[in-house]
């Protein structure tokens, strides 16, 4: 049976009538072509499917499914959905915008924003989160994927920014622009780098040490700064 699951929105998404399906079958991968229109779906007690990403409330652990899109070169973004920036984004991440968005709402953070531009010097605010790249059985800190060509090592260790998109024409913006988390300062996307470093566009490459082959999946998993901390720390 198929219900209707009416999700409210109140900083600014307005309303998402998605499908509920409580058989909790898989959701198919997402088309470049066609957004995806996956359902939110309860699929175990403090477990959802938002769109293909998968939220544990408990843990207050967000999984989304990737691949690598870059294993060289210049980056400003970390992740892009499908239709974003790829030719500066090391990986391509299997989810809309708004459902990331969503699922962070849902694990009780929230954004403020604050940059107004690209490499707007402005630190952006809102609620923190930590980033880690699941691949082969192991969890590494996305920054280790990310190259700092001034300091000559991976980029230093963050808690990135919930900043939030501002919106486009009355649209949600990075709904838009497919852009989800960036290493420079964008006022649409929804995850920003919190360091002075995000004003620069020259800071950051692909970190070719360590990024698998491109195409290799991986997951990215999101969780609240404070969570992190609880469980043990920032490793």
């Amino acid at each position: 049976m198929r219900l209707i699951l009416c999700v409210n929105i109140a900083l600014g998404l307005g309303a998402f009538f998605l499908p509920f399906n409580a058989s909790g079958s898989e959701t198919p991968m997402p088309d470049a072509a066609a957004p995806s229109r996956a359902p939110i779906e309860k699929i175990a007690e403090g477990k959802f499917r938002i769109g293909n990403a998968i939220l544990e409330k408990t843990s207050a652990t967000l999984r989304i499914p990737a691949r690598v899109n870059m294993n060289k070169g210049m980056i400003e973004l970390v992740a892009c959905a499908s239709g974003g920036k790829l030719h500066e984004s090391i990986f391509l991440a299997h989810i809309e915008p708004y459902h990331l968005h969503l699922a962070l709402l849902l694990m009780g953070l929230k954004p403020k924003g604050g940059v107004q531009f690209q490499g707007d010097a402005t630190t952006p605010e809102g609620d923190r989160v930590v980033v880690f790249v699941e691949y082969q059985n192991t969890r590494r800190r996305v920054e280790d994927y990310i190259w700092d060509l001034q300091a000559k090592q991976p980029m230093e260790r963050t808690e990135w920014v919930f900043a939030g998109s501002k919106f486009i024409n009355g649209e949600y913006g990075a709904q838009l622009t497919r852009t989800l988390m960036t290493t420079y300062h964008d006022p649409y996307t929804i995850i920003d780098n919190p360091l002075p470093t995000g004003a620069d566009d020259e800071v950051y490459e692909v970190n070719t040490r360590l990024v698998p082959p491109v195409g290799t999946t991986v997951t990215l998993v999101i969780q609240p700064a404070r969570a992190v901390a609880r469980q043990g720390g920032m490793k």
